[in-house]
């Protein structure tokens, strides 16, 4: 667990990751759906300047894990090019959910994505409590007492075939659904993630996959 000078040390490094998100930075989240605000909203950010542990990510989105009271536990990265591999993360950092501030949002439902930004997809532009987990190794068996008392718990995993025969998406929705309470796996077109899905069908479309308005 962070300490809170750690936690602080954080902060102020994605915050100012945040403040430095420049135009290949957005249009790769505009590409996504996402505009700079939304962006701004979930404190998305490029690496600049990076604090001891980030230097190898350099020019990477930045992707803060961010609790309810606005602590930061953790940061993802994400190049920007197709170069390998796509994430990061500093060594040794714990595992959390991404967005679990929507775990606060007095709702009947809830969706566990598979990936950070397929979060911020369906909570900042489909409009539904959202939160990510950065697939199935991921997945922590505490996380489920976060997802009582909802009426359903949406599961959405990329369905992405690999070249050996592999779904991990398809094993993240099995393995979470299993442990998680009237939970719901939702099943995307081949070769979909719900970012995908979003961009081409729209909103209401993609809401009609998590039981409509």
């Amino acid at each position: 667990m962070h300490s809170k000078e750690q936690s602080k040390s954080l902060l102020e490094a994605v915050t100012h990751y945040s403040k430095s998100l420049d135009e290949k930075a957005l249009e790769y989240l505009e590409g996504r759906g996402i505009s700079e605000e939304i962006a701004l909203q979930y404190s998305l950010g490029i690496v600049t300047d990076p604090i001891n542990g980030h230097e190898n990510h350099t020019g990477w989105l930045s992707i803060p894990y961010l609790t309810a009271l606005g602590m930061c536990v953790g940061v993802k990265f994400r190049r920007l090019d197709d170069g390998k591999p796509k994430y990061g993360a500093p060594t040794g950092q714990k595992g959390h959910l991404f967005n679990v501030a929507d775990v606060t949002i007095d709702s009947h439902r809830i969706v566990v994505c598979e990936g950070e930004l397929d979060a911020v997809v369906v909570s900042g532009l489909i409009g539904i409590p959202a939160v990510g987990v950065p697939g199935v190794q991921a997945w922590k068996p505490h996380f489920v007492k976060l997802f009582t008392g909802y009426d359903t718990v949406y599961i959405v995993g990329d369905n992405d075939i690999k070249d050996d025969g592999t779904n991990p998406g398809a094993e993240f929705s099995r393995r979470v659904s299993q442990e998680v309470m009237n939970s719901r796996i939702v099943s995307l077109p081949a070769s979909m993630d719900i970012n995908d899905f979003y961009l081409t069908h729209g909103k209401d479309e993609a809401l009609k996959l998590f039981g409509g308005v």
